[in-house]
């Protein structure tokens, strides 16, 4: 028992700003402010002696003389003294724990001052066992003292030290500048023991409601998620919740047609029995937000799935299939846009996915709205180019899928087999070997001896040159490349790409070909710098500040939309302005598009329109026309909102509703089998048409 008096307060400020936790609390105050260990307690750190590192070699190369023992017995909790832990970023320190011999389920508390950190109780298995690791996040339970003292807590991890795991805690990025106080670390019995069986496809009922099926094992929701606020402060936090999406999210439509649907799954939020309930139904409202910009994430998505298929799919019209299983009334035809050497169960390209689980592989992605945390969807209701994209490598497939259905194709004689095949996730190879591929929806690139790598990784890089196949009197030149953050800077990497690519095209150019297929967005001042290829100057767009946004449905009407645009013209808010006065209208330029959205959303729509410019691809773009705002909090979970809109000068809205080409060429299955490129052939056939004189 600790010679320090304490008094143990209620937190209410603490309450609001953080995840309080409704779990079995571990020590306690008596009467006179003491804090009396938990009787459930079977480990209590004090920090009197030297802590117990997972491995020794690895905490001194993480300066373990950041960690300082301070005696002091008027400010312990436990014992005379408590660790001062220095500002580690790049560190993870493991402080081994002990737990009982046999099968239980542990979980760990700890006391903090002036600062946070990252903590997490593991439990890691030896490679040989057959129970996978797990760990739990610990977040604040709502108890400080008056001192400063606060408590964190996790929920609960199962053990069985028969399968011999090591079990820490493990602790990375101290928020301190001048170190951060531990003390009274416990480690206490919570429930019982729960096995974590292998399971088949996410609906598979083996895993129970409180866990969820991921790469072929169970996965128990409670460890990945805060711990359930307690009955006092639920509502609290579930209003506090609800008023951050009313506050800060979307534009018109988002707000209109999506935000109800979101609020009703909080309110329901106000009912759960487990933590896991609680915190899984604010990550469902926050999906079914439906915005490209916005997203929850914590621990349950960071899974690493076993094997691989390391497979790109696109969108597409399988026209050497479609005598065996007929075009979806709704969806594109999937196939195989390229494939990595190995792990690719024998794919290649032309082959058709024509089913996920029984159903077409975009509806199959869609329901996994309830399960999937890393869901990304287009605010387009139209565009699922995210969805075909996500379920490859190590994505939606292999995560959440039992089995996969195909039809392969045979390039030598331009057929398909009449046969669909099922393909069972678990039998795939977990081997490894050879290039993991990057889905990009380029089955091939035409740039030459300057296109990107072959494993489709453009990253932040901007190749351009001339277009392969074409003469040295036709000057077609062409760029690929998927990021536009320019960041304000004008002599930055991208923009200063952009701005030199734009002067040598406008210089020597006959015609141009941007495939910008794999648009990641960015900030909007890279498309603009674009936009001088093809438009006169002018102010197109505003983006209403976030004072303005906050809480606001948008005008109602086009008076009250021309309104608020003079408004913000009015106040100079750095509008969206494309052009240049020596802009070329005479030069031919094809803008290829498919999964694009945010800063690469105001690409095409700065673009379309311009004298001697066309757009190509197979559907609208993500319609992602607004900024967002991140939160992070407690226990490994954070989200981000997306916020705003932005209105044209016409008084137009624009968020949700994508961008769509002048041209919809979809990718044909009896192209690829021949390493054809549907849509680029397109583009160029129209600039050979167009040609500058």
């Amino acid at each position: 028992m600790s010679r320090a008096q304490q008094t143990a307060v209620a937190a209410a400020a603490l309450a609001a700003a953080s995840f309080v936790g409704q779990v079995a609390h571990a020590g306690t105050f008596d009467e006179r402010g003491l804090f009396e260990p938990a009787e459930e307690a079977v480990f209590l750190e004090p920090f009197d002696e030297p802590v117990r590192f997972v491995d020794e070699e690895d905490a001194l190369a993480c300066q373990v003389e950041g960690f300082e023992r301070v005696v002091d017995p008027a400010l312990a909790l436990e014992g005379d003294g408590f660790l001062r832990v220095e500002t580690l970023q790049d560190c993870a320190e493991q402080f081994v724990v002990d737990v009982p011999e046999g099968q239980g389920a542990y979980s760990a508390s700890f006391w903090i001052r002036h600062g946070s950190a990252n903590a997490r109780l593991v439990v890691d298995y030896p490679e040989e066992s057959e129970l996978v690791d797990v760990a739990a996040r610990l977040a604040p339970t709502g108890r400080a003292t008056s001192d400063g003292w606060i408590e964190l807590a996790s929920n609960a991890v199962p053990v069985d030290t028969g399968e011999g795991p090591i079990v820490y805690l493990r602790f990375t990025n101290f928020a301190s500048t001048e170190g951060v106080d531990v003390d009274a670390l416990e480690v206490f019995a919570s429930g019982a023991f729960r096995e974590l069986p292998e399971c088949e496809g996410y609906a598979d009922k083996i895993c129970g409601e409180d866990a969820v099926c991921i790469s072929g094992r169970c996965r128990l929701g409670d460890p990945n998620v805060p711990p359930l606020p307690s009955d006092e402060l639920r509502d609290e936090v579930v209003d506090a919740l609800g008023h951050k999406i009313k506050l800060f999210f979307g534009g018109r439509k988002t707000r209109l047609v999506d935000m109800p649907v979101a609020l009703e799954t909080v309110e329901a939020m106000r009912s759960a029995k487990t933590a896991w309930q609680f915190w899984s139904g604010w990550a469902l409202a926050v999906r079914q937000l439906h915005d490209w910009h916005t997203s929850a994430r914590g621990p349950i998505n960071q899974v690493q799935p076993r094997g691989r298929l390391n497979v790109c799919f696109i969108e597409g019209d399988a026209d050497l299939s479609q005598h065996v299983l007929p075009k979806d009334p709704l969806y594109a035809d999937i196939l195989v846009s390229h494939t990595g050497g190995a792990d690719n169960a024998g794919l290649r390209r032309g082959d058709r996915l024509v089913a996920v689980d029984g159903l077409h592989p975009i509806a199959w992605a869609r329901n996994l709205i309830g399960v999937n945390w890393g869901y990304h969807v287009a605010c387009d209701d139209t565009s699922f180019a995210d969805f075909a994209e996500g379920l490859g490598g190590y994505g939606l497939i292999l995560q959440y899928a039992k089995s996969f259905s195909v039809i392969r194709c045979d390039t030598a004689t331009d057929t398909c087999s009449d046969v669909v095949e099922t393909i069972e996730v678990k039998e795939l190879s977990a081997n490894g070997g050879g290039a993991d591929v990057y889905c990009d929806n380029r089955p091939v690139y035409h740039l030459g001896p300057t296109s990107p790598p072959d494993n489709h990784q453009t990253r932040y890089t901007l190749f351009r040159g001339r277009i392969e196949g074409t003469t040295d009197e036709e000057e077609i030149h062409g760029m690929v490349w998927d990021t536009l953050y320019g960041g304000g800077d004008p002599n930055g990497y991208v923009n200063g790409q952009i701005r030199d690519a734009v002067a040598d095209w406008k210089a020597s150019a006959r015609g141009v070909i941007l495939d910008h297929r794999a648009g990641n967005g960015g900030t909007i001042d890279a498309p603009e710098y674009l936009t001088q290829l093809v438009r006169p100057q002018q102010v197109y767009a505003f983006l209403p500040p976030g004072i303005l946004s906050a809480g606001f449905n948008g005008p109602e009407t086009v008076g009250e939309s021309l309104s608020l645009a003079n408004y913000l013209e009015g106040l100079d808010p750095q509008p969206y302005t494309i052009g240049a006065p020596d802009h070329d209208p005479q030069l031919p330029v094809a803008l290829i598009i498919h999964r694009d959205g945010s800063a690469s959303d105001y690409l095409p729509q700065g673009m379309k329109g311009a004298p001697k410019t066309k757009l190509f691809g197979p559907g609208p773009t993500a319609g992602a026309f607004s900024t967002f705002v991140n939160f992070s909090y407690w226990g490994g979970l954070s989200f981000q909102l997306a916020s705003g809109d932005t209105l044209t000068v016409s008084g137009e809205s624009l968020i949700g509703r994508g961008v769509v080409p002048d041209f919809i060429v979809q990718q044909r299955q009896s192209d690829l089998v021949n390493g054809i490129d549907t849509i680029h052939e397109a583009a160029l056939a129209w600039v050979r048409q167009e040609l500058k004189p």
